[in-house]
């Protein structure tokens, strides 16, 4: 007999990249048992924003706080800063909630049920789950979905395609002139090579070089610069190109395209390696991911599967603490 739906919170402040890996460690972990997933918002004025965390729950520890009030959820699976002082305050309240936090915490991992974090971050612990990379939504299934509601865009743009995800500045890497410079040289020598293009940026990447991309667009009908506008084809991008390009700043994007199992290589960007330099050879031994030179001979590789590994492990973490409850 089939179990009824567990709920789930998935919270975040609601911003793409931060709420996907949530939403996608969610999404996997249904996969394995039915779960009624719902979406929190957190929406907090900028001076409670840069309040720390545990501030945060200090000043605000009541579930009406954060629009959490009612039936207590099953499972609560929070990510980014904002969704930490969230997930206190359903713990405090409805101890039996199994509480989940997606990345580094900087606080004492104890105070959640579990913690998935990057490896490249470091932490350990016996409530502690590392991965390559981050959570994500993508499937087959969803890439064969947006490729057939993208299908008419795609098939203005021959074969073969080469997918450019592009980041911009963040804490530890800076979308410089001359990396971007190295970026359209790269963009370029795939159309020499005959490839079609399909470019995507993200908020954080400049005006000045969205407008060279814009350019790009139309002056080449090989070319699909997604501006911002319309429905997003980054999953359409993923599952119709035939290799794929991804700035190095952003662990989101180079672990969704390791995750399809096609050809991946790095972009540069500004700034030091630091603790992604893990992540990059991580992702080097796994995946083969390489710095593009021009080069397109990469050996295949098992499409990285790390979401729903975690999924198999947050349900194990959530069998042993209901068994040590009842």
């Amino acid at each position: 007999m089939a179990r009824d739906p567990l709920t789930c919170f998935v919270i975040s402040d609601g911003r793409r990249g931060i709420e996907n890996q949530a939403l996608g460690l969610a999404e996997a972990a249904s996969r394995f048992q039915p779960l009624n997933i719902i979406r929190h918002t957190i929406e907090n004025g900028a001076a409670f924003k840069a309040a720390s965390p545990i501030l945060q729950f200090t000043m605000k520890s009541n579930l009406a706080d954060y629009g959490l009030e009612g039936a207590p959820p099953h499972i609560a699976i929070g990510c980014g800063r904002q969704a930490i002082a969230p997930l206190l305050a359903l713990k405090k309240h409805h101890s039996e909630t199994f509480t989940i936090y997606v990345q580094d915490p900087r606080m004492d991992p104890n105070r959640f049920d579990l913690v998935v974090a990057p490896e490249h971050d470091n932490l350990s612990g016996r409530n502690i789950e590392r991965m390559i990379g981050s959570p994500n939504r993508l499937t087959e299934t969803e890439l064969i979905g947006q490729m057939l509601s993208f299908a008419d865009e795609l098939a203005a743009l021959p074969m073969p395609r080469a997918a450019i995800l592009v980041g911009g500045n963040s804490k530890t890497h800076k979308l410089s002139k001359a990396e971007h410079t190295t970026h359209l040289k790269a963009a370029q020598d795939l159309l020499e090579k005959g490839y079609s293009l399909l470019i995507t940026t993200s908020r954080r990447t400049p005006e000045w070089a969205l407008k060279d991309y814009k350019l790009l667009d139309s002056d080449n009908n090989k070319v699909w610069a997604y501006s911002g506008e319309g429905p997003n084809p980054y999953f359409a991008f993923l599952g119709g190109a035939d290799i794929i390009l991804v700035t190095e700043d952003s662990t989101n994007m180079l672990t969704e395209a390791a995750s399809t199992g096609k050809p991946v290589y790095t972009l540069p960007m500004q700034g030091k390696a630091g603790k992604f330099k893990q992540l990059y050879e991580s992702l080097e031994e796994h995946c083969n991911i390489r710095p593009f030179d021009g080069n397109l001979n990469l050996e295949k590789y098992a499409p990285l599967e790390e979401t729903q590994r975690i999924a198999q492990r947050l349900w194990a973490h959530y069998e042993a603490r209901t068994a040590s409850i009842n």
